[in-house]
């Protein structure tokens, strides 16, 4: 089994691949139809994860999200503040300087622009409206505080984190390739978790190690992570 990191271009077929596998985690009829409905909430979702070197597959029929995830560190947030601070001031100082032709461009490209963002706008929705039917608040709030929890005792709150898990055709080779895929792209022995989706993929992330993860007062959730 030769798992790959997936690429850009590798994005529209693995894309179509987790729409298909998303619709027949949840139901085994229609599943084309419900499929075509969810495709750009994937194919948005993957190219991101593809951009940042987190998305691995198998010949395009197998995909997972691998990610290293850190505590948040203050100086990335005060640097990207300061840039933002110091690009406002620099506009505005330009705009108070410039002649009627500069302006008169500024504005054309603006006017461009909103044209353009317009349409990525209308993408992102018939994008959004599927993905929202797709969210369970309750769960995801259980799941979140599970982790959270979780991750405290680790040393530098350091963990893995395994999401995206599809395969479609549905032929029973999950478990080999989430192995095969972490043990690619993850250290062995680091910390990893997940939040399973179903039963079947609670069971495969059960079978590589993990275990369901609680809250703080012991609420079970879908949650899970290596002991």
């Amino acid at each position: 089994m030769k798992i790959e990191r997936a690429r850009l271009r590798d994005t529209p077929a693995l894309a179509w691949t987790a729409a298909q596998a998303f619709a027949a985690d949840s139901s085994k009829s229609r599943i084309r139809r419900r499929a075509r409905g969810l495709y750009l909430m994937h194919l948005y979702s993957l190219a991101l994860l593809a951009c940042g070197g987190r998305l691995w597959h198998w010949e395009k029929k197998a995909l997972i999200a691998i990610e290293h995830k850190k505590p948040p560190i203050l100086w990335r947030r005060l640097a990207l503040a300061g840039v933002c601070a110091v690009a406002s001031i620099a506009l505005v100082a330009w705009i108070s300087t410039a002649d009627r032709a500069a302006l008169q461009a500024l504005l054309a490209v603006m006017t461009a622009g909103g044209g353009v963002g317009t349409v990525v706008l209308l993408l992102l929705l018939l994008a959004v409206i599927p993905a929202l039917r797709e969210m369970h608040p309750r769960r995801s709030v259980r799941n979140t505080a599970a982790i959270r929890h979780w991750r405290r005792v680790l040393p530098g709150r350091e963990a893995y984190k395994v999401s995206y898990l599809a395969l479609y055709p549905q032929t029973g080779e999950g478990l080999a390739f989430a192995r095969a895929a972490i043990d690619r792209a993850v250290p062995a022995g680091a910390p990893l978790y997940a939040e399973a989706r179903s039963v079947s993929h609670k069971t495969i992330y059960a079978r590589r190690g993990l275990h369901q993860l609680a809250t703080a007062d012991g609420t079970p959730t879908l949650a899970m992570g290596t002991r």
